[in-house]
């Protein structure tokens, strides 16, 4: 099994929870093995016109790229995985052949490096951010004040990072991410790379190899100190949050163990409960991407079967109310989709919308074609679905010299964090008047 899980951004989520998962349908890769996922099929260079590598029964094949529906992307198998480590060597170091560096004379801006900015929205203040931190998420404005999922020599921990922009990673971790059952030496866990905020509390998570991907999240209030508490959440991706509410996509939760969904962890009171709120389709790859915009509408997708691309759709806070209070999960597929068009390897809330990494192994290489965004409008009453906006481009890339490590939000703006030769840092993107 692969075990390099070294990660760029949030994109490198899918290739720790695919190797967790494949690893228990293929029963380890042997030595005649090829590929656990598409990753590994990187060395076979750039498929044809309209093919995407994927990885099927430990071998690489390439497979029809469809766009649009169910099979909208082109992605074949990774998903989240485009533009972890092997987009370091085909964006920082792209182009390297015999020791020349193509990037080195491409001019770039201070910031955004070779991407560009798309009409509609400015850029404001930047900070450094280190390689090990990588997930973050803010508090509320108007002081924002951030907080970071950093690797360490140990595992993974919480750290404060300071008030925007002044972003410092703090002296001492405030907690670690995995359980004390999971840090004995010998046991190895999966990072899943985000980090979700309700208001009061943190939430990160990770998964292990075995079957259905067992995992946990842990719950951090940075400010009480009292400890960490750790839930039970298997295959557990991505997550978000809300007042007192945390959407953790994923397989289960707790006791709960209703198949690929999304569960709602209620923190309002100890012991904290759970409740599947939303339904995916009987028949999924794996868990996929959440985020909350500002007006309380939900994104959450899964990842298709075979191909693994990402598809998501929007769910008002009206009937994610009314999931969790009535504990009838919300039927995915029945709400409106998000039309990215491509697959997609990151999503944040912008606003009053969710912002979007679009990109896949096959596309720009290990990276992102484009950050675009889609606007969430709420229905007339709470009963009607919302309308989702067609894409706005947000940030372009005509290179692989700069990329896009994570998406995060900053109030109403978006934070992206870039890397290139300028170095590590996280980017404030705003909406123009």
């Amino acid at each position: 099994m692969r075990t390099d899980m070294k990660r760029m951004g949030t994109k490198g989520q899918r290739a720790a929870l695919m190797g967790a998962l494949l690893a228990v349908v293929l029963g380890g890769t042997g030595c005649g093995s090829e590929c656990v996922d598409s990753f590994d099929c990187r060395d076979k260079g750039t498929p044809p016109e309209g093919q995407a590598w994927a990885c099927q029964e430990e071998k690489c094949v390439q497979v029809p790229v469809t766009t649009g529906g169910e099979d909208a992307g082109t992605d074949a198998g990774t998903g989240s995985d485009a533009g972890t480590d092997a987009g370091t060597d085909a964006g920082t170091d792209a182009g390297t052949d015999g020791g020349t560096d193509l990037c080195a004379s491409v001019p770039r801006d201070a910031k955004l490096g070779t991407l560009q900015l798309q009409t509609g929205f400015t850029v404001a203040e930047s900070a450094p951010l280190p390689t090990e931190v990588v997930a973050v998420v803010s508090t509320p404005g108007p002081t924002y004040s951030l907080f970071g999922m950093r690797e360490t020599a140990t595992g993974r921990d919480f750290f404060t990072l300071g008030t925007w922009p002044d972003v410092k990673v703090g002296d001492a971790a405030l907690d670690t991410v995995l359980a004390p059952a999971d840090r004995a030496v010998g046991v190895t866990t999966f990072p899943s790379y985000f980090l979700a905020y309700d208001g009061t509390r943190l939430l990160a998570g990770y998964t292990k190899a075995g079957q259905g991907a067992p995992g946990s999240v842990a719950v951090l209030d940075p400010v009480a100190r009292d400890g960490a508490t750790y839930v039970s959440a298997p295959s557990n991706y991505t997550a978000a949050g809300i007042t007192n509410t945390f959407f953790i996509n994923g397989s289960g939760l707790d006791t709960l163990a209703d198949g690929f969904g999304v569960y709602a962890l209620v923190t309002s009171a100890k012991p904290y409960s759970a409740v599947k709120v939303v339904n995916f389709p009987a028949q999924v790859g794996a868990s996929g991407f959440s985020a909350v915009a500002d007006n309380g509408i939900a994104v959450f997708g899964y990842a298709l079967s075979g191909t693994y691309v990402n598809v998501a759709h929007a769910v008002s806070s009206a009937k994610l109310a009314e999931a969790v209070s009535s504990r009838t999960p919300v039927v995915l597929t029945s709400e409106p989709e998000v039309a990215v068009g491509s697959d997609f390897n990151a999503a944040a809330a912008f606003g009053g919308g969710v912002a979007v990494a679009r990109g896949s192994y096959g596309a720009k290489g290990f990276g992102v074609t484009d950050v675009s965004r889609f606007s969430l409008t709420p229905g007339l009453t709470g009963s009607q679905p919302v309308s989702v906006g067609t894409r706005e481009p947000v940030l372009t890339s005509a290179d692989a010299c700069t990329t896009v490590d994570l998406l995060s939000s900053l109030g109403s703006d978006l934070l992206v964090v870039l890397k290139d030769s300028n170095g590590r840092r996280i980017v404030r993107i705003r909406q123009a008047p």
